[in-house]
């Protein structure tokens, strides 16, 4: 088994300072392996700054695209790419690459259909880093796993190598922290950062790579500490929003407008941080780490009953969406059988193209089951198969939204502001808090 060895003589604290100055000079090379929603951004990020930098993805048309300075991303534009055309290459294959210095793993971790953590992404990576790998490689992890992940790969890879860990191989965790498409400003440069690896000598050495782009990085005390925070960041939000949607739906029976409630809430300065309630939660994120969270403890044999419970209620919320249209349609005599729908964005979130784990597609599929004829409009998202049925975007400004029972506005594009003439629609679900009250109106 090989051993983590740190630095304690004058040749390894040469090499670190030495290590150092190249990152401080911009003389490192730097692979990022997987070019999705935070690999992308953190690889133009490097390139930006000044480092040679390779991009790996297994996806030839993302490669292809991005070859022809075209991005897929909204928070990469093609200035940008071009801007760093010099510096950014882009490859296949990490045998193309060659030998790093640094090399940043970025690939999705989803979970199976059994709600288990999947790591084939994670997996395949590492797998395919031994060419990238020679003597003083930092590695370091950005995708979101499982506790004890990094520490294990770390060992694989040093067995696989040769290297030892802490002496001329670091491995690290610094978990990605990129909200697509945000208009809060916060960006890879201003964003703070943590940081944990193997030894003491990785966590120095990941980041003195991260405080590179980065104005603010906070070294933990192991890689299993970065782990964990991130699980425990976006179960807290799996939790908190959890909470809100119940209050909302206690709200709705008391005749209590839940907006206003959490606003009163929140003039609180401490104690207190709102979250909204809404058709549910998507993303790689929310709905999928707190159920690494979950098997991990089931087997330490900790129960976690109020993550359980907040997961089962997010996971439902897009069919109780569903199940107010029906109630909705039955009250004004129409039933759901011969009904029309209409759904207002179906991404997960607005103004991005990503469907990954959308409510929308939910909502629409039980509506579909229940016998409703479904239209969709969502400027980013052209041609939608849920179950089995392809349905197309409808132009947003060719609706008749009057021949439609009920519309379900469900994601908040800014391309549908303003465009929408909500007096003309018959029926209106605003599951989002968006619409102005109206008799018509009608908030989730």
């Amino acid at each position: 088994m090989n051993v983590v060895t740190e630095p304690t003589n004058s040749t390894s604290r040469s090499d670190e300072a030495a290590f150092h100055q190249r990152a401080l000079d911009r003389d490192l090379t730097i692979a990022v392996v997987g070019l999705g929603y935070t690999g992308l951004p953190l690889a133009h990020a490097f390139a930006a700054t000044g480092f040679t930098v390779h991009g790996v993805d297994i996806d030839d048309a993302k490669v292809q695209q991005l070859r022809r300075g075209r991005s897929y991303l909204p928070d990469i534009s093609d200035e940008q790419l071009r801007a760093v055309a010099d510096r950014l290459h882009l490859a296949l294959d990490a045998r193309d690459v060659g030998s790093a210095d640094v090399v940043m793993v970025s690939v999705p971790t989803p979970v199976t259909t059994d709600e288990q953590p999947d790591l084939t992404f994670v997996d395949s990576a590492f797998a395919s880093l031994t060419p990238m790998v020679g003597p003083g490689t930092v590695v370091v992890l950005q995708s979101t796993v499982p506790p004890g992940t990094t520490r294990r790969w770390a060992q694989r890879l040093s067995a696989e190598t040769g290297l030892t860990l802490g002496r001329d191989l670091f491995v690290a965790c610094a978990p990605e922290r990129v909200n697509p498409a945000n208009q809060d400003g916060w960006t890879i440069t201003n964003t703070p950062r943590v940081v944990g690896g193997v030894s003491a000598a990785c966590t120095r050495r990941a980041a003195t790579v991260l405080t590179s782009i980065s104005m603010e990085v906070t070294q933990l005390s192991d890689a299993t500490v970065a782990e964990m925070s991130k699980l425990l960041e976006n179960s807290a939000r799996l939790v908190n929003i959890s909470f809100s949607n119940e209050i909302s739906d206690l709200c709705h029976k008391l005749g209590v407008p839940v907006d206003e409630v959490i606003r009163a809430a929140a003039t609180k300065p401490f104690g207190y941080l709102p979250h909204w309630p809404g058709p549910g939660i998507g993303g790689e994120c929310i709905p999928v780490d707190p159920l690494f969270l979950i098997t991990e403890a089931g087997r330490q044999d900790v129960p976690m009953p109020i993550t359980e419970a907040a997961h089962r209620q997010a996971s439902a919320r897009p069919l109780k969406v569903a199940a107010r249209v029906a109630e909705m349609l039955a009250r004004a005599g129409t039933p759901i059988e011969i009904s029309r729908v209409l759904v207002l964005g179906v991404t997960y979130k607005p103004n991005v193209p990503d469907l990954r784990n959308a409510p929308a597609l939910t909502v629409i599929g039980r509506l579909l089951a229940n016998g409703a004829t479904v239209d969709y409009c969502d400027p980013w998202v052209a041609e939608l198969d849920v179950d089995g049925t392809v349905l197309y975007s409808l132009d947003v400004r060719k609706l008749l939204l009057d021949e439609y029972d009920c519309v379900v506005l469900v994601t908040p594009h800014e391309a549908l502001d303003g465009t929408i003439g909500w007096q003309q629609c018959r029926l209106v679900l605003d599951t989002v808090h968006r619409v102005p009250p109206a008799p018509n109106v009608e908030r989730l």
